[in-house]
């Protein structure tokens, strides 16, 4: 089986929930890090990261209203999230254009 290495990245430009990777067909997908970055220079703001499980019609809080400093970035490495075919990363932030995902 081949590997294809893949980065996706969103900047969070309002506060809906926003798909980051949608696992495409006939693949599975392992979100190794995941880094939120706080780019406004005075407030800090919150995150919330879900995954959905399209074959159970299910959406899961995988890191829900976690504060990040003005200025400064979450990481989560090795985070290993396995996302089967159809399956969505998503995050919302507390404040608009605040945070990049």
């Amino acid at each position: 089986m081949a590997l294809r290495l893949k980065n996706a990245a969103a900047a969070l430009s309002s506060t809906n929930l926003t798909s980051i990777y949608t696992c495409p067909t006939n693949f599975t997908a392992r979100i190794k890090e995941v880094w939120v970055t706080n780019v406004d220079g005075s407030s800090a703001a919150n995150i919330t990261l879900k995954w959905t499980d399209t074959s159970a019609s299910a959406t899961y809080d995988l890191l829900s209203t976690f504060s990040v400093a003005a200025d400064n970035y979450l990481q989560l490495s090795d985070a290993n999230i396995i996302l089967e075919a159809g399956d969505i990363f998503k995050a919302q932030a507390s404040a608009a254009d605040d945070l990049t995902v």
